[in-house]
């Protein structure tokens, strides 16, 4: 009886000590792709949000979300290029491709109806990159070509807002818009300000010309239906970041 005793004693301690360890640091009920593993779905390259570098992926959201990992108590991320519309349309996760996706996404009430997203991480406005001799005025850009990113929301502001005649050129990648400019196929970039901030800052020849402010805010996104213990993880570990100035250091790195 006394060895029965101690028995159930033992066990008791021990399942108080896993429940302990199953705070941050417990990924089962997660439903992660990998175990202990954060499976991230990107666009790259979205310089200095996404992208990657030898042959590692990094950028001020991808260090972010590898932060939130460690929150976690996840051994690491794992990076997949998907795409934009498959993370957008929900596709990538729902596919299994990911668990989540960290890609600058604004958060609208259209992306709502496909996909989930953390509180917010960020927040931009739209802006205009130009070549020597552009315009320097969406307003003027009647006769000049423009580059945008395909299902963003530079791609809706252009549409809206450049005037009629302005040759709206979309393209899939996020770094073909800026291969389109120095090809010279294109005189201008409409986009979220960071990149084409960053560009502005390491390219000769191109300015910002414009800013257009949206007041964007970017979440990290997961499936719609099942994704609902990460998500509130993910939202707890990005709480704590800010909270003990984490997250304030990354964006340092980045931002300075």
């Amino acid at each position: 009886m006394k060895k029965m005793t101690r028995l159930v004693a033992v066990s008791a301690t021990l399942a108080l000590v896993l429940a302990a360890c199953g705070g941050n640091g417990g990924t089962g009920d997660l439903g992660l792709i990998t175990e202990d593993v954060l499976t991230v779905c990107t666009d790259a390259p979205y310089r200095p949000m996404e992208f990657e570098e030898d042959g590692e992926f990094t950028g001020f959201a991808i260090e972010l979300m590898r932060a939130i990992a460690t929150e976690l108590g996840l051994s690491d991320i794992a990076v997949v290029n998907t795409g934009f519309d498959p993370i957008t349309s929900g596709l990538a996760m729902e596919a299994g491709d990911c668990d989540i996706a960290v890609a600058s996404i604004t958060i609208t009430a259209e992306r709502e109806e496909g996909i989930d997203f953390t509180d917010g991480y960020f927040t931009a406005d739209q802006s205009l990159l130009v070549a020597e001799g552009a315009p320097t005025s969406l307003a003027d850009f009647s006769g000049s070509s423009l580059a945008v990113q395909t299902g963003t929301t530079g791609e809706t502001y252009a549409n809206e807002n450049a005037p009629e005649g302005t040759d709206i050129q979309s393209f899939e990648n996020p770094g073909d818009v800026f291969t389109a400019l120095e090809a010279g196929n294109v005189v201008g970039v409409l986009q979220d300000i960071v990149p084409n901030a960053e560009y502005a800052l390491t390219h000769e020849g191109v300015s910002l010309a414009e800013t257009y402010p949206t007041d964007e805010t970017y979440g990290f996104a997961t499936k719609e239906e099942g994704s609902e213990a990460l998500l509130e993880a993910v939202n707890e570990a990005l709480q704590t970041l800010r909270d003990d100035g984490t997250y304030d250091d990354i964006y340092d790195d980045w931002f300075s």
